[in-house]
């Protein structure tokens, strides 16, 4: 991918400064070595010195994609740019984007631009080049296109779905809440490895809204050990809101049941950067959302989890479920208002099975509930999108109990539904833990996941054997 720009522009390495942690600050910088160009204004490099030579991307982009040529674009671009140039804030950057399971800034690498101009040495500038994780197996919209879907009751393998969700769920963790699960090793048995407590590095964090958790941000990188499965990371930060609500000690004892108003709760606009009064309004119950724009409607907390969960069920099903339709502006999502009523009967005739979309559930049954809170798509807007049964779906889908009943509990939620007022989410722990029980379950009670190869294994057999490859 040339360009009249990448002809005549070489690229001379000068330091890769590594912002280190604090406690960090006196150990060596390390330095990038550029590897080869991979596309117009983004090349691949290695940290000088690494034995296993992972490799990252480092683009020109201050978000570390390609712009897309619009003048707000270009000025947002050259106002991030001044940002991390000349007020030194990549630092900064790089300590709020620093978990596994997100595209993370591995540093800032400086080079010098050569033109065929004669330019005094005083007056040339050296630009920076983002250092960024490099998701080298794709993203999950690529997945799916490579895969297409035979039937609605069975789509991608289960250990796939675990996977993401556990790291999407662990991604949301970090940016709102600002903390990580940490592992423990003692005495070299892999037996012996403790997962503590969700640890926060900072009290002082600010609450963050990623906005576009779906399958095109989804990254995976190939596996780096003996896992089946490579790091799953979430990116493209470019539409992220960094909200006022503080997650601190004084805020420790507050519940996700809690409906006292008087609790702030991470909030912004579904899109862009509008004033949050009319959002804080719908969010109150005070405005109908259909009426709203969707980039004017409240997002918080519970709209990240029911992405996750949207997501996941794709994965599952092949149906993807939205609150706005591309095609018309209409809510296609339907829910049981009995909770569940095929499982329900599936259950009255003696059904205990491990996995959903058995044969107590039959083919030609349909639910008899079927409700939204959203005005039904008026047939002039010849729409092909199909009304989605949530509840229905997940009944139907072959996949084990534990993993249909998180995916409905991280759906159970319509934003323009009386929910919206009682349900205040201070905190995104509570349903990682929960999440982590249900996989653990999962991974030590079915044959699926006990063959099933997660980086946690592939780390107890390095404590084992001493990060040395098996034999």
């Amino acid at each position: 991918m040339q360009s009249k720009e990448s002809a005549s522009i070489e690229v001379q390495p000068v330091l890769h400064h590594s912002h280190l942690d604090e406690e960090e600050e006196e150990e060596e910088e390390h330095v990038f070595d550029i590897l080869r160009k991979a596309e117009n204004n983004v090349w691949i490099v290695t940290r000088r010195g690494d034995p296993r030579k992972e490799q990252y991307l480092a683009s020109r982009s201050p978000l570390g994609v390609r712009l897309r040529g619009t003048a707000q674009n270009h000025q947002e671009a050259a106002a991030l740019k001044t940002l991390l140039s000349i007020h030194n804030q990549a630092h900064t950057i790089r300590q709020i984007l620093n978990h596994e399971n997100l595209i993370s800034i591995a540093g800032v690498m400086q080079y010098q631009v050569f033109t065929k101009q004669q330019i005094p040495d005083s007056e040339r500038n050296d630009v920076q080049l983002l250092v960024w994780d490099f998701a080298d197996a794709g993203n999950l919209s690529a997945l799916f296109r490579h895969y297409p879907v035979e039937h609605s009751s069975f789509y991608l393998p289960k250990s796939l779905c675990w996977h993401v969700l556990r790291s999407m769920i662990r991604a949301v963790t970090w940016l709102h809440d600002g903390k990580r699960l940490v592992y423990e090793h003692q005495s070299g048995d892999p037996e012996s490895i403790i997962k503590l407590e969700w640890e926060a590095v900072n009290t002082d964090w600010f609450s963050i809204l990623h906005r576009a958790i779906e399958p095109k941000n989804i990254w995976f990188q190939h596996p780096r050990g003996a896992e089946t499965y490579g790091q799953c990371k979430l990116g493209d930060f470019s539409t992220a809101a960094v909200t006022c609500h503080a997650v601190d000690g004084c805020n420790g004892n507050k519940t996700n049941s809690s409906i006292d108003g008087s609790y702030g709760i991470a909030l912004a606009t579904r899109q862009g950067l509008q004033p949050l009064e009319t959002a804080r309004e719908a969010l109150e119950g005070e405005l109908d959302l259909a009426a709203m724009e969707e980039g004017e409607r409240p997002y918080t907390l519970r709209d990240e989890i029911w992405s996750i969960g949207a997501t996941v069920l794709t994965m599952m099903t092949g149906q993807a479920p939205s609150h706005y339709c591309e095609q018309c502006g209409c809510c296609h999502v339907r829910f049981c208002e009995s909770g569940g009523c095929l499982e329900k009967k599936a259950a009255a005739k003696g059904c205990n099975c491990l996995y959903g979309g058995c044969d107590h559930i039959l083919e030609g049954d349909e639910c008899e509930d079927s409700s939204s809170h959203w005005p039904a798509c008026p047939p002039r807007h010849h729409c092909s999108e199909v009304p989605i049964n949530i509840d229905s779906l997940i009944a139907r889908a072959r996949y084990s109990k534990m993993l249909c009943n998180l995916v409905r509990e991280l759906l159970n939620f319509d934003p323009n539904g009386p929910q919206r007022q009682s349900v205040r989410l201070f905190r995104m722990w509570p349903y990682a833990n929960a999440i982590e029980r249900a996989y653990k379950e999962w991974k030590t009670q079915t044959k699926e996941g006990q063959d099933y190869i997660d980086i946690d294994d592939d780390m107890a057999r390095r404590v084992l054997f001493g990060g040395e490859e098996e034999e």
